[in-house]
């Protein structure tokens, strides 16, 4: 079995489109140090699971209010964001003002977070032409040009979201948002507004899919891309969490509270990745694997079974971690 830390991964690589757009916006900013598994980590995105009770379908990694959670994840690395989310149809000036806040931040040499630009996935604005009009726009799948009047062709909201104010938030408060974060999606606490009931996150996700997967009605391409991400988000969880427990090297009561707690959480969830690798490679995307055959159903069901019960047990540890923290603010201590 593939082991959850292989020394070949590429760690400045996600499935996790979300996180990979916001690494690649603080590139340009003062906070240029945060690695791709920093960032991934401080936003929770490692820990994210998001799955349609229906079919399990390839929308569920993206499905979630954008506008909410990209904010807030930007706020866990200590920035002020601004946001445009008008709904189409998109009045005029509301459109003119979505252009303007896009140039701005490029005129301020920092790409803008947009999604749908080539296909539903999260992707950035690095440049435009007023003359063209044209945006200069690259995601996961190409790097190309849009037209102004291509970007506001939408269906539902015209979606932008850029980095406003640094501010000067130590590790320890970064943290401290993180595990909130990580939290507040694990037990469904987190806001889901326009996606309400239609998807199921955290924890109770792991019993929808398997429930999908019994009832034998998981899309083969859809049950494959969740896999695919969903796996490598917890590879990376794995290593965020095993760089905590290493790099957090002070003698503070916080910091050994961290190295402790961090490297328990690890254990745990390298068994989650290890059980959702070999998931992946069960229902391989994008041909996916036959949902319908039944061994590999019944195989999947058990993967997905040790991975929800060593994820509780990693979301337990990193609540004890939480705690801990909000028990300890000082930052320095002499004690």
């Amino acid at each position: 079995m593939k082991k959850a830390l292989d020394k070949e991964k590429d760690w400045v690589r996600t499935q996790t489109s979300a996180a990979a757009v916001i690494h690649g916006v603080i590139k340009y900013t003062d906070k240029k140090d945060l690695s791709l598994v920093d960032v991934i980590g401080l936003t929770g995105h490692a820990f994210r699971i998001n799955i349609d009770p229906i079919e399990v379908n390839v929308a569920g990694p993206t499905a979630f209010p954008g506008g909410y959670l990209i904010r807030k994840n930007l706020t866990n690395l200590g920035f002020i964001s601004n946001l445009a989310d008008p709904e189409a149809p998109v009045p005029p000036d509301k459109l003119e003002r979505t252009l303007q806040l896009i140039q701005d931040s490029i005129d301020r040499g920092i790409p803008a977070i947009t999604f749908d630009l080539f296909i539903p996935e999260f992707g950035l604005i690095y440049g435009y032409d007023d003359d063209l009009q044209t945006f200069y726009a690259k995601d996961c799948s190409k790097d190309g040009e849009v037209s102004y009047e291509d970007f506001a062709n939408i269906n539902g909201v015209l979606y932008t979201t850029t980095v406003g104010e640094s501010l000067p938030h130590s590790k320890y408060e970064m943290l401290r948002m993180a595990l909130d974060t990580i939290l507040d999606h694990s037990y469904g606490r987190e806001w889901q507004h326009i996606f309400q009931d239609k998807y199921v996150i955290g924890l109770k996700a792991y019993d929808t899919w398997i429930d999908v997967l019994h009832r034998r009605q998981a899309d083969p391409h859809g049950n494959a891309f969740n896999a695919l991400v969903v796996s490598d988000a917890r590879e990376f969880a794995v290593k965020f969490l095993h760089d905590l427990s290493k790099n957090w090297d002070g003698t503070n009561i916080v910091e050994r509270g961290v190295r402790k707690f961090s490297s328990e959480a690890e254990k745990h969830f390298s068994k989650v990745a290890n059980a959702l690798v070999e998931l992946r490679e069960l229902f391989p995307f994008p041909g996916g694997g036959d949902p319908l055959d039944s061994i590999r159903v019944e195989k999947g069901i058990e993967l997905l079974t040790i991975a929800k019960n060593a994820e509780i047990d990693g979301i337990k540890t990193l609540e004890t971690l939480a705690n801990f923290m909000k028990n300890y603010y000082a930052e320095k201590w002499i004690h």
